[in-house]
Formats: structure tokens, C-alpha cells, sequence
């Protein structure tokens, strides 16, 4: 099954700069992360950076990026990709490289779709390694093709190990202001109160698509039509932090 954002926004997006822009919903697979549809191109990796921890984006612009933390999981990130395609929103997964095999084609789909993958560590450890990240952005690179340059921290800890892990593997360590608390399961209505009433201009809303997230998919069409309702767009990561992403033979 392969997911795709409707053509709706494309030439909008595509005329922004080009690859689209953190202030361009991803409401189609092109406009998310320049996905194979426009010219049959690649998306092989993005431009980022391996500065200091970001835990939001540009407080300039309307625009928010949710994440999803823990998977890919064939129990809920197809109903989660189902829900952004349908309500034309974006999203980025920080993956974790254990959960890879078995799940490539399911990767692919994410991208497809116009979003976006992280590194999350191999197997969640506090304070991972070069080692455990350095595994992690192979696995994701031999299942999709697709370089990350995005990491989030496991439980949003960082130390100079970590630090430096990130910097070597060339990766943006990502945490968020926005925490729906979703791994709390504390009810539909708390997971999109959380992520509804908090978001600012950039934000960075933490949820999570590995484990056993019911509530989260319950969640998820309300949180999206609710920060459309208060002027909010949606952007992957990478777009919202003003970076590009990069194609096979570009």
C-alpha cells in the first residue's frame, strides 16, 4: 500500500524554494521531502547540521512539525501515515535501527509520502554512542536509500558522549517543546489538549508511533484539524529548520 499526499499544494510548494519550505503544508509526496512523484526523483538525504540541541523551530512562522518517536511499529505507523494523507499534514519518525528489518517497505512509504526519518538510537539506550548511531543511520540507509540528518536522543538526554556521537555521524540532535505525553496514555482528550493548546509558532510536538500507542492514533485527526483551526501548517523537520532535502543525481 503506498500513501500519497494529494497534488493539491505542489506547484505552491515546489515554487516556494524549490525542494519546500517550512512554511508549505506537505500535501503532497513532492512537497513533503521532494519525493519520487516530481520527475521520479530520489530522496536520499537533507541538509542539516550538528550544532547545539534544537528544541524548536523559527517562532516567525505559523508553522509546527509533529514527530513520532519509536518506530516503524505495523500496528500503527500505516493507520498514522493513513491519517496524514487524508488530512494532508507531514510528519517526521525517529526510527530506532532495531525495528528496521521486516520493515523497509513500510520505511519507504514514509518517504514516499513526502516525510521524513530520524535516527533514534538502535535499541533506545540512555546516553547512545557513535556506535549506536553510526548502525542505526546503516540500517536506515540500506532499507530506503535515505541518508538521515536529524537525531533524537532516547528519553530527550543528551551528555557530551551524545554530543559528540551526533557530531560524528554528521546529525542535528532534535528534542521538542511540545510533549503530548501520548507514552502516558492518559486519554485521547489529554494527548490532543496537550498537543493542541501548547503549540507556539515552530514547534516541535513529541508523539510516538513504536510501543502501544492506541490513544495516539485516536488522537491524531483532532490534533491535526485543531492546529489547522488555530492557523498552524505542518513541515517535516528538516523543512522547518529551513534545510533542503538532497536527490539521487543532484
Amino acid at each position: 500500500m503506498k500513501f500519497t499526499r494529494s497534488g493539491a499544494c505542489v506547484a505552491m510548494a515546489l515554487a516556494a524554494i524549490g525542494f519546500g519550505g517550512p512554511g508549505v503544508d506537505r500535501a503532497s509526496s513532492a512537497a513533503g521531502n521532494g519525493g519520487t512523484p516530481v520527475g521520479a526523483r530520489q530522496v536520499v538525504g537533507c541538509t542539516g547540521g550538528s550544532g547545539a540541541a534544537i528544541t524548536s523551530g523559527p517562532r516567525s512562522r505559523p508553522v509546527v512539525a509533529l514527530t513520532f518517536d519509536d518506530g516503524p511499529s505495523t500496528t500503527y505507523t500505516p493507520a498514522i501515515l493513513s491519517i496524514l494523507n487524508r488530512l494532508h499534514a507531514s510528519a517526521t519518525f525517529f526510527e530506532e535501527g532495531r525495528h528496521v528489518a521486516g520493515n523497509e517497505a513500510l520505511m519507504r512509504q514514509i518517504l514516499a509520502s513526502g516525510d521524513e526519518i530520524g535516527n533514534h538510537s538502535f535499541d533506545h539506550p540512555r546516553f547512545p554512542g557513535y556506535r549506536e548511531l553510526a548502525a542505526t543511520n546503516r540500517r536506515i540507509e540500506e532499507a530506503t536509500g535515505f541518508t538521515p540528518c536529524l537525531f533524537r536522543p532516547p528519553y530527550g538526554l543528551v551528555d557530551a558522549k551524545v554530543a559528540v556521537a551526533a557530531q560524528r555521524t554528521h546529525l542535528q540532535t532534535i528534542l521538542w517543546d511540545v510533549d503530548s505525553r501520548d507514552d502516558k496514555h492518559p486519554g485521547v482528550a489529554t494527548i490532543h489538549s496537550n498537543a493542541v493548546g501548547l503549540a507556539q509558532p515552530g514547534s516541535i510536538i513529541l508523539m510516538h508511533d513504536g510501543g502501544h500507542h492506541p490513544q495516539t492514533v485516536a488522537a491524531l485527526p483532532g490534533i491535526i484539524r485543531g492546529l489547522q483551526a488555530r492557523g498552524f501548517r505542518f513541515a517535516t523537520v528538516t523543512a522547518l529548520l529551513g534545510g533542503r532535502f538532497v536527490y539521487r543525481g543532484h
